[in-house]
């Protein structure tokens, strides 16, 4: 395992811009801001990007002045490879991060592309909350929270540092794994509760009342998770190794057999 684990070293002076205005993009918009650090916010939706906006995550990237130290893409996993190349076009100075929760297709598809990795790195916040969209951004969000940092063969040390000083910058606690390692991890310890949180609360549609009434805190708390948004949840599941599923629900099943 490559894994090691620090407290960023260094700060961002920015600007930053983010790409995505979700609970992820808008809560590292107020973090950032509450350091004084300079934040440009875009998202395909108006209405997302206007509540950031309210709420202090940063200000509209039309705005934008200077060239930008640093580009978080917040986007969806299976348009981040889109969204990172051009990106990686449009601010050649820039250093270019992701949040997706799934690294190796995102890397290996920017590969196949023929895209300089370089000023690239792939990164996992492991933050989140039930709640989803800007409204339930939080600066602290990432405070005492894993971020995994995913370079690249190619990924430059200055970009490492730069993707490092923000994570340091949010409070997380750095993580460095491969695309891989990352992969097989995630997909273990948060996608594989979030299927069998999901499988449980489908299961229970069409409960009697009397029955539910006896529920405790265990049922609820095994089903608290699959009240998170599931677009999100899907859009991972569709770009991880299939491979890495099959094992792991086998596992589950056989040991519970």
């Amino acid at each position: 395992m490559s894994a090691f684990h620090s407290h960023g070293r260094g700060h961002l002076d920015g600007p930053v811009v983010v790409f995505g205005t979700g609970l992820l993009g808008a809560s590292i918009g107020l973090g950032l801001r509450g350091r004084g650090v300079s934040v440009f916010l875009s998202d395909p939706s108006p209405t997302n990007q206007a509540v950031a906006v309210d709420i202090g995550a940063g200000r509209p990237l039309s705005e934008l002045a200077n060239p930008p130290q640093l580009v978080v893409v917040a986007a969806p996993p299976d348009v981040t490879a889109d969204v990172v190349e051009r990106a990686l076009g449009e601010y050649p100075e820039a250093v270019v991060v992701d949040i997706a929760s799934v690294k190796l297709a995102i890397q290996a598809d920017l590969r196949a592309r023929g895209v300089d990795l370089s000023r690239y790195v792939g990164t996992h916040p492991m933050a989140g909350r039930e709640k989803s969209g800007p409204v339930a951004a939080r600066g602290e969000l990432f405070t005492s929270m894993p971020w995994v940092l995913c370079p690249s063969d190619e990924t430059s040390a200055d970009a490492l540092q730069t993707a490092r000083s923000l994570a340091g910058d949010l409070g997380a606690i750095v993580s460095q794994f491969t695309a891989e390692e990352h992969d097989e991890a995630v997909a273990l310890v948060s996608h594989l509760p979030q299927v069998m949180s999901s499988l449980l609360a489908s299961r229970l549609q069409g409960t009697p009342l009397h029955a539910l009434s006896l529920a405790g805190n265990g049922l609820r708390d095994t089903t608290r998770i699959a009240a998170s948004d599931p677009t999100f949840g899907c859009r991972s599941l569709a770009t991880m190794r299939p491979r890495w599923w099959i094992s792991s629900m086998v596992s589950v099943r056989t040991s519970t057999v």
